[in-house]
């Protein structure tokens, strides 16, 4: 009877300790999280433009910071940076080989265009409204056609214009950029068959020490 006893108290405190260890590990080793995929989202590209591309006469002179005045081709600071619209390109590549930046309401300077975390933009990079996909997700664009829907972006930049449900893809620098830009334009129309479906993939979270 005493050992019928033993065995029982035995059995139950290797039960609660393999109770024990499935709870540890289940908050330990939670399986990754699928993908955030939704309908109705706005797609539309902006590039790098570069001043030599352009050819018309009117230059217009601006002041840069930590540079002072200087003059460039005035339809080259118009794509970069729309006083009317409000929003443009963001950057461009200048006759000098440096590039030219328009943010805080001021022109700016720099050896490479960069995103919202002053990184050098590359092509593959995405600006989202980070309230709705987090700054470094892996983001996909699965109906785009012509095997673009295969890409994996990452959403390091924001855009004035880009809120809500709305992708901005990076292509690049210069004419090919430009042309690449419009295969990723799809933007709403008045049927709503512009708008296509989005997934990501929000970046791990840092493990606790």
């Amino acid at each position: 009877m005493i050992m019928k006893a033993a065995v029982l108290v035995f059995a139950f405190v290797l039960f609660v300790f393999g109770m024990q260890t499935f709870a540890r590990r289940g908050e330990n080793d939670q399986p990754a999280r699928g993908p955030n995929c939704s309908e109705g989202w706005r797609i539309t590209g902006y590039y790098t433009p570069i001043e030599t591309d352009f050819t018309t006469p009117e230059t217009r002179e601006i002041e840069i910071r930590n540079v002072g005045r200087d003059s460039f081709n005035a339809q080259f600071l118009k794509t970069i940076f729309d006083g009317d619209q409000g929003f443009g390109e963001g950057w461009g590549k200048t006759r000098y080989g440096w590039y030219l930046g328009y943010y805080n309401g001021r022109w700016h300077k720099s050896d490479a265009p960069l995103d919202a975390n002053d990184k050098p933009l590359e092509a593959g990079s995405v600006a989202v409204d980070r309230s709705v996909i987090p700054s470094g997700s892996s983001v996909t664009i699965p109906d785009l056609p012509d095997g673009l829907g295969k890409l994996v972006f990452r959403s390091t930049d924001v855009g004035v214009s880009v809120h809500g449900k709305h992708i901005d893809v990076y292509t690049g620098e210069g004419r090919e950029a430009r042309r690449k830009m419009w295969r990723f334009t799809y933007e709403d129309d008045e049927d709503g068959k512009g708008l296509t479906r989005v997934c990501f993939q929000p970046p791990p979270s840092p493990s606790a020490d």
